[in-house]
């Protein structure tokens, strides 16, 4: 699992094998060691109407509803986004994503990731 945040933002991106897992087990899950610390990251697909996130100490944790995930999964839907009211007014756009292959080569392993569709197209 990828994660990025900006700004309101977090984007998730998952490869064949974090998706693999969120079907099988109806989660996906992720650790950054920071110190003596873990911050840890955690989709789960579940019976809710809406998405809905969690902060807790060292934890975000991301609620989607079964269906959206179910459909995201077994479809080429490429992704699901939701917007989350804040306390203060402002917006939390949430982007789950799946993980395409880089187009350029990089120094990073994207062997799980799914065949990006402009591959062979001039950009």
């Amino acid at each position: 699992m990828k994660i990025r945040i900006r700004g309101n933002t977090i984007r998730y991106r998952l490869d064949k094998q974090d998706i693999s897992a969120l079907q099988q087990t109806g989660r996906v899950e992720a650790d950054t060691i920071i110190g003596a610390q873990a911050l840890h990251f955690c989709i789960k697909a579940k019976d809710i109407a809406n998405a809905t996130v969690k902060l807790e100490a060292f934890g975000l944790h991301l609620s989607l509803p079964q269906q959206q995930v179910k459909q995201w999964t077994e479809t080429d839907q490429v992704g699901i986004e939701a917007e989350l009211p804040n306390a203060d007014g402002s917006l939390l756009t949430i982007l789950v994503e799946k993980d395409f292959k880089c187009l350029t080569q990089r120094d990073e392993d994207d062997s799980q990731a799914f065949d990006n569709p402009l591959a062979g197209h001039n950009c």
